[in-house]
């Protein structure tokens, strides 16, 4: 998917033409339901580029970008947003303070990324601990793993919509241009496991409905986001097997062994040996 630098939370000026274009391009590229965020003034989207809207829009900023309270933002959801103690996020940001000096660094950095937000209440500071108000924000990191769990407690009929709601809100790894950044590591991990975990699950009912082209769209995307998980090369290879569009099923395992080899140096796994032999028989 392309995603426009401005989505990189915020714009260099006021230029009406470009604050316009940024909308209708964020508006495409970001999946989610209006009844998700209803309420909520700021939308955070932590997956893939990483971007904040206000009322709608992206947040606008008329001389630099303010890097310090991004980074405490971005630190915040890698904790989980809520109840986040301010010695972890002193801690990842400021590894040099001790005591007061790191404690009053937050204390003005939260100030500063409560103005930036243009909401108060946006962020709390309780007994020591810093949350993202959930009445005032929504995060996209959050309606994934809600609509996650409803999923899991749903009926069998309404379990593949909801699932199909979840992973539509997974555009890439989580702060995709913070991989770098050891905080970061853990949520990015869990979240791409639980996105892995669920597409899979989501192609096979769609595999058992014998809905093959919805399979196949959702393996498909599951590759974009993460070209090494080998289960959405088998759901591939299993769809077009079923077709009998067997050269584009041997198109997807050389492909697989390719990508295997020269990134991670290893081979394909037993099954998917299997599915190409099959293919190939």
């Amino acid at each position: 998917m392309n995603h426009d630098p401005l989505t990189e939370v915020f714009l260099p000026n006021h230029d009406p033409w470009q604050l316009e274009r940024g909308r209708r391009q964020l508006a495409h590229s970001q999946q989610r339901e209006p009844a998700e965020c209803a309420g909520q003034s700021v939308e955070i989207f932590a997956f893939g580029p990483f971007s904040v809207l206000k009322d709608g829009a992206p947040l606008v900023h008329c001389r630099k970008t303010p890097k310090k309270p991004t980074a405490l933002l971005k630190v915040l959801l890698a904790f989980g947003g809520r109840d986040v103690s301010g010695r972890q996020l002193t801690d990842a940001l400021w590894p040099d303070e001790e005591g007061d000096a790191a404690q009053n660094v937050l204390a003005v950095t939260l100030h500063r990324l409560r103005r930036l937000l243009g909401e108060n209440d946006a962020v709390v500071l309780h007994d020591g601990r810093v949350s993202l108000d959930p009445r005032r924000c929504w995060v996209d990191t959050w309606g994934f793993e809600r609509l996650l769990d409803s999923a899991a407690e749903a009926s069998s009929e309404a379990r593949p919509a909801l699932l199909k709601r979840a992973l539509l809100l997974y555009r890439g790894a989580f702060l995709a241009s913070d991989q770098d950044e050891p905080w970061s590591l853990s949520m990015r991990e869990r979240l791409r496991a639980k996105y892995i975990r669920h597409s899979v699950e989501r192609g096979r009912l769609c595999e058992e409905s014998g809905q093959w082209d919805q399979a196949i769209a959702c393996y498909q995307r599951g590759l974009e986001a993460d070209e090494l998980a080998e289960a959405f090369y088998q759901g591939l290879m299993r769809c077009y097997r079923q077709l009998d569009r067997r050269a584009e099923g041997v198109a997807v395992y050389r492909r697989l062994r390719q990508t295997l080899s020269v990134i991670l140096g290893v081979s394909a796994s037993p099954a998917s040996e299997v599915l190409f032999r099959e293919l190939m028989a």
